[in-house]
């Protein structure tokens, strides 16, 4: 309790990582600039999840795992291009300090979330039904 965790790249996965404010690998940006200005059902903006280190999109593909759970998925970003709706999310309500759901924009009851409920280095990040009461389950994009 009280660890501070980042969400990161560690080979091809998105997991939680220690945080480390330098490490580029745990730096994402939300670009907004190639979404078609496509909102979400409540009309909210729209945005891809880039991380800085390695330049791919979190894509959202819905592929499971054996025991039933979807990790997301990395895939190379060219945003000048096309923007895959797979790769397209948006935020939720701030439920507080900050710290929001961050939603599947082609079903935005499916959340970002650290997968089995756990808190600990090496989490896979995957998608889940909305838990907005989960500590696993909100994020905070704070600016880097």
């Amino acid at each position: 309790e009280g660890a501070r965790y980042n969400v990161g790249v560690l080979g091809n996965q998105v997991i939680l990582a220690q945080g480390d404010p330098v490490d580029e690998s745990q730096q994402w940006f939300k670009d907004y600039r190639y979404t078609g200005n496509v909102p979400d059902d409540k009309g909210r903006k729209v945005f891809a999840l880039v991380n800085k280190a390695t330049g791919q999109a979190m894509m959202n593909k819905h592929k499971s795992r054996q025991d039933g759970l979807v990790p997301v998925q990395l895939a190379p970003y060219h945003a000048h291009e096309r923007v895959d709706h797979s790769m397209l999310w948006t935020e939720g309500r701030d439920l507080d300090g900050g710290f929001r759901e961050v939603r599947v924009l082609r079903d935005t009851s499916n959340t970002l979330n650290a997968l089995n409920g756990h808190l600990f280095d090496g989490t896979v990040i995957g998608i889940y039904s909305s838990e907005p009461w989960a500590k696993n389950a909100i994020w905070r994009l704070a600016p880097v």
